[in-house]
């Protein structure tokens, strides 16, 4: 795989992240665990709360994904994209998964 079509497969993933966190404010069920759980549980969860939330931080975080791919692009630093994602996202994913338990009242 060239370097550009590497380059069209980063920018694709951010462009995935955000339509992705577009449809989960309309379609909660998308929502990994929340489309799992037992109507009781259902219930107790603030599922407009967390799909606001959901939608927010993948739309950053596919946001921030297209900027560092296009950065590192124009500063021809392309050989650490891979770094640059397992550095920012790993955290951010793990910062959500927490931060997402407030609205489970369960």
């Amino acid at each position: 795989m060239g370097l550009g079509e590497l380059i069209a497969c980063y920018v694709f993933g951010g462009v995935l992240l955000i339509v992705v966190g577009l449809l989960v404010k309309r379609f909660p069920m998308l929502i990994a665990g929340y489309n799992t759980m037992p109507p009781a549980k259902k219930k107790n969860v603030d599922i407009g709360g967390l799909s606001s939330f959901m939608r927010r931080h993948l739309v950053i975080m596919g946001a921030l994904w297209i900027l560092f791919t296009v950065v590192l692009e124009l500063t021809d630093q392309t050989d650490t994209l891979a770094v640059i994602y397992v550095i920012y996202l790993l955290p951010y994913v793990v910062w959500m998964l927490v931060r997402a338990q407030r609205y489970d009242h369960n």
